[in-house]
């Protein structure tokens, strides 16, 4: 086949979810015999490579009128940079075959390309809702327009496809999002010895993900085991480092750290020193950083909430918290947060758990999935669908 894949922003200049599910897609295809062209923005002028057998198209990232906030900016751009980019590679006499798209303006992109517009998939990598679009209503009849017209629809997780089904009638097979577990499978992990170490590996500027949230509970944490020790890894600005100190109890500054973001090589043997992985987010579509964590024998904290319950399905590899009431977009069950952090330390010094993490993890390789990958873009249409 040939693939078109696209996402609006690139990996490694952007490091979240859905940049890496596109550079990981396009070098499994790849590598399955198929002409992969990745599609994205960078800030830089047009630039096309092929790396390690994957032709990448990085558009320039540009910004309408000047602006970029919710109604205009560079992703709205995007869809019709995809559509010049699809249109192009037709007249060129190399269409793709398929276009697998993990952002809605990008899909909304191929649909613009018109009559003989490749197939469509599209992907929807987050939790979709119509409280969304209400601040937004073009983003709205244009997300609902790639629903109807897109030959599949696809969702990371159940909760991302009960909830698209629940308020846009819109039909979709579940697809997990993969990871590449070979560099964290073989990656050792440390035995224990006696210190309790908390690995926060999240945007802590995004309260949705529960930075504050932790560093309340820590408090309660600390006072069963004040041997514990919390690491936050992961973008955190001045402003947010304030907040955590502020939430924190006065004693426990001295067992708090931020070690920044690191480079994607640094991350693995990060996890695997971690005794628990902690993510407290809310409204996770499916929550890779998980995956990676158990990939390398560390088990888990998370909030019930979103797609996470998925990944955290197995008493024997983590725990799940309920997050309580939901104020300014982020958890507020701190209390309930630190039992489960003091459950879940019970599991990091057993030392059967390490490889029922790994084996846990394996379901959400490439190896397994990539497979069910090729089948829906060999076989798109997929479903029949009725859009509210």
């Amino acid at each position: 086949m040939r693939i078109a894949l696209t996402n609006p922003t690139c990996w490694p200049e952007v490091r979240r979810g859905s940049e890496r599910h596109l550079h990981e897609h396009a070098a499994w295809h790849t590598a399955a015999g198929h002409e992969v062209t990745a599609i994205a923005t960078h800030a830089g002028p047009r630039v096309e490579e092929v790396a390690h057998g994957v032709r990448r198209l990085l558009l320039p990232r540009r910004t309408p009128l000047g602006l970029h906030n919710r109604w205009i900016g560079p992703w709205h751009a995007f869809a019709f940079q995809v559509r010049d980019e699809v249109r192009r590679a037709a007249a060129e006499g190399r269409g793709f075959d398929v276009v697998h798209c993990l952002n809605y303006h990008d899909a909304f992109g191929v649909l613009l390309a018109g009559p003989g517009r490749p197939r469509l998939v599209f992907h929807n990598a987050g939790i979709p809702s119509r409280a969304y679009f209400r601040r937004i209503p073009h983003d709205g009849w244009m997300f609902r327009r790639v629903l109807r017209e897109a030959e599949g629809c696809a969702a990371v997780s159940r909760h991302a496809q009960a909830v698209m089904q629940r308020e846009f009638g819109a039909a979709s097979v579940l697809l997990p999002a993969p990871c590449d577990l070979a560099r964290w499978h073989g990656t050792p992990k440390p035995p224990a010895d006696g210190v309790l170490r908390l690995l926060f590996a999240a945007d802590a500027d995004e309260p949705r993900k529960g930075a504050v949230l932790l560093a309340r509970a820590f408090a309660l944490v600390r006072a069963a085991r004040p041997d514990a020790e919390l690491v936050y890894g992961g973008p955190a600005s001045p402003a947010a480092v304030a907040a955590i100190r502020a939430a924190a109890a006065p004693d426990d500054l001295g067992h708090i750290s931020f070690v920044g973001v690191g480079t994607p090589e640094d991350l693995p043997a990060r996890y695997a020193r971690a005794s628990l992985l902690v993510h407290p987010a809310v409204w996770e579509a499916q929550g890779m950083v998980l995956v990676e964590a158990l990939a390398t024998g560390t088990p888990v904290v998370a909030c019930a909430h979103g797609g996470v319950v998925d990944v955290v399905d197995d008493p024997l590899v983590g725990r799940l918290f309920k997050p309580g009431a939901i104020e300014g977009h982020a958890p507020t069950g701190h209390a309930a947060l630190a039992t489960a952090i003091l459950e879940a330390a019970v599991l990091a010094e057993d030392p059967r758990t390490e490889t029922r993490c790994r084996a846990h993890a394996a379901p959400f390789g490439w190896d397994q999935l990539g497979p069910r990958y090729t089948a829906i873009l060999e076989s798109v249409p997929i479903c029949k669908r009725k859009v509210a």
